[in-house]
């Protein structure tokens, strides 16, 4: 009795963050009947958008001062400027304008339309993105929503067996048709969102079925975190820039010191919990600093909020339940996914900006090589050092 209304807790309580979530007005709602004229002198707005190949995805801010003067700021894999130019407002039309010698040239032409008080379409020569107005509260407060949420999800995924056949069987097929109304078109986005639900099927089959007796089974459990970390690897090859390439390095070494996968089992729990006993907490936080350091690199729009999806995994998995790190990263990782296609405009429109120039770029990309190649000397050296005293006795 106890145990069913801990798990009625678990689903009220995410199904009202859920709610919470889903509130936010859409990026693509829009009211033809009405024109919207906004002031926006001294407001600050923000807006992500896909890029070419070799770019990744952008991020803009824009602050408006009341001297006709913009602040336009502009992140994108190796690409870090802030710079001032000028605007100027005609009805519900801004028009930015940049100068001989600006480097950010992105709005120059550029049809930028209010379609709600909050937000504005840019066009330019069949590209188009959104740009909202940012409100520095609630973004906070999306990003503690985001940690929470997740929290609540693994959880309820591993109190409630039924709900991950709900998650991550049915809802993924249900609401492709929304996912795709939204436009998203950047290739690994939609390769991450559906290799982490196929992974988290795939547990959810490891744990309540027979098929986590299989060695192809727990091999496929190790493979999707191995593949995870090569689709990420090709991207921040694909950039060419150090910090990426550094960054790169440190996933090969990750997918490398992968080691007894075998042990990879479902508990005698009551949550049948899918472990990996030979994972260490050292691969974890290695692991860590290199994936938050490519989205980093690569989705500056992203880093804030997939630092809490990070973290979202690895505190249940280090204080609730040791050894449960990749069955949490799978829950989470595929439920922050689901809910960014679900509803883009919730993510795009409350960026919490990290701290960013050349510099930092290079650091992080050196901290995450230094740290996975001090974990590979951990898990090779002693193998090597044994070889050798072999060969030489």
């Amino acid at each position: 009795m106890m145990r069913n209304r801990i798990n009625s807790l678990f689903m009220a309580m995410f199904t009202l963050l859920l709610m919470f979530g889903a509130s936010g007005v859409n990026a693509t709602t829009t009211n033809n009947d009405m024109t919207y004229v906004t002031d926006i002198t001294n407001t600050v707005w923000q807006g992500t958008r896909d890029g070419k190949p070799g770019e990744g995805s952008l991020l803009y801010r824009l602050e408006f001062g009341d001297d006709n003067q913009v602040q336009v700021i502009k992140q994108s894999g190796g690409f870090n400027h802030s710079e001032a130019q000028t605007w100027k407002q005609q009805d519900n039309r801004i028009i930015i304008s940049s100068y001989a010698n600006s480097t950010i040239k992105d709005f120059e032409g550029a049809t930028l339309t209010f379609y709600a008080d909050d937000r504005v379409s840019f066009s330019l020569d069949g590209d188009s993105f959104i740009i909202h107005k940012w409100y520095e509260a609630r973004s906070y407060a999306h990003i503690i929503f985001v940690l929470l949420a997740l929290m609540l999800l693994n959880e309820l995924c591993r109190r409630v067996p039924k709900s991950n056949y709900v998650i991550f069987f049915i809802l993924p097929v249900v609401l492709l048709p929304l996912w795709m109304s939204y436009d998203v078109t950047y290739w690994f986005k939609w390769i991450k969102l559906y290799s982490v639900v196929g992974a988290a099927a795939l547990f959810t089959l490891i744990r309540f079925t027979k098929i986590g007796n299989m060695k192809l089974a727990k091999f496929g459990a190790a493979a999707f975190l191995a593949i995870n970390i090569s689709e990420a690897v090709m991207q921040d090859f694909s950039m060419g820039n150090t910090a990426n390439v550094l960054n790169a390095i440190g996933g090969i070494l990750s997918i490398i010191t992968l080691t007894g996968w075998l042990s990879i089992q479902a508990d005698k729990s009551k949550e049948r919990d899918m472990i990996w006993p030979a994972m260490t907490t050292f691969w974890i936080i290695a692991y860590d600093v290199w994936n938050i350091v490519f989205v980093y690199l690569n989705f500056p729009g992203s880093a804030t909020a997939q630092l809490m999806v990070l973290i979202s995994a690895t505190l249940p998995a280090l204080f609730i339940k040791k050894g449960t790190w990749l069955q949490a990263r799978a829950i989470t990782l595929a439920g922050s996914f689901m809910y960014y296609f679900s509803n883009p405009a919730m993510f795009e429109s409350n960026v919490v900006m990290m701290p960013r120039n050349d510099e930092l770029m290079l650091a992080a990309g050196l901290a995450s090589f230094i740290i996975n190649g001090v974990l590979a000397v951990t898990v090779f050296g002693p193998k090597l050092k044994a070889r050798l005293a072999a060969k030489t006795a």
